[in-house]
């Protein structure tokens, strides 16, 4: 069953600053976001991830679901959320955090260090000088490793962020998400279906640290140790693509099972079992 909502009354959340890649239409409708594919697959990958996640030691994330989604009588195969932020908070990001305390964007400021790990040191002291909160150093190798992991091309400092309550002045950490530009989704642009997913893979670029994923993980890692477990097996990767079967074409749920696969062998360092099942 295909799940429908029509949005054509609502009002479109602008969104300009939280992608490198364009304005994805956004929607906040009843306590729930929802998000419209833009430049490929992007909702297969909130929900597919969101799924995975759910087996492993990373408790706190954003839950996604599949929906098609119609807005001025076209319709766009999308996701949706629940609003994870109360009516008294804000969503602040590391980028708007530079600019009212160094008075400087934040990426400009990681141009001052060469090596990754000292960018790295520098952000996490930066946040928890300025938020208070602890273990910022544990919380970015948790988003660095899930980034390589699944190929997060869009953690820009725009797209790294926290939780203000606007009345105590208190922050939190927000919950992981924005995964939607993860296991080459950009069709549109610069992983077209078709082309070898092994050749498309050294293509990518990561973000903010390095351009390499393994660069900023082992640097991150090696500052803060491994903080992600995951458990989830081939099946767990079927599973959660079956979810969303009805909504893309073969081809790409067959793209991400084998970039998915790929990955999974990859990184089994970051990979835990309890049975016998692998």
């Amino acid at each position: 069953m295909i799940n429908r909502i029509d949005v054509s009354n609502e009002s479109l959340i602008d969104t300009k600053a939280t992608s490198s890649k364009g304005n994805q239409l956004k929607w906040l409708v009843g306590g729930k976001w929802y998000k419209a594919d833009h430049m490929g697959y992007e909702g297969l990958c909130e929900v597919v991830i969101s799924r995975l996640l759910e087996k492993s030691n990373v408790k706190d994330f954003v839950r996604y679901q599949p929906v098609m989604i119609v807005f001025d009588s076209k319709e766009y195969t999308g996701c949706y959320s629940d609003n994870f932020r109360a009516k008294n908070e804000s969503i602040v990001t590391l980028e708007h955090l530079s600019k009212q305390w160094l008075a400087n964007s934040f990426a400009k400021e990681l141009l001052q260090y060469e090596e990754p790990k000292d960018k790295i040191r520098h952000t996490a002291e930066f946040i928890e000088k300025v938020t208070k909160l602890e273990n910022v150093g544990a919380y970015l190798t948790a988003m660095l490793e899930l980034d390589a992991f699944f190929l997060n091309e869009d953690r820009h400092t725009n797209n790294i962020a926290f939780i203000l309550n606007d009345d105590t002045g208190e922050y939190r950490y927000c919950p992981y998400f924005d995964f939607g530009l993860s296991l080459l989704a950009d069709t549109a642009e610069d992983y077209p279906i078709g082309e070898d997913v092994y050749q498309l893979i050294g293509k990518i670029c990561a973000k903010p640290f390095d351009r390499d994923f393994d660069t900023q993980l082992d640097a991150a890692e090696e500052l803060f140790g491994t903080q992600v477990k995951l458990s989830f097996t081939r099946a767990d990767i079927d599973a959660a693509l079956n979810e969303v079967a009805a909504y893309y074409p073969a081809d790409i749920i067959e793209r991400a099972r084998d970039i998915l696969y790929a990955q999974r062998k990859k990184y089994q360092y970051l990979f835990v079992f309890t049975g016998a099942k692998k």
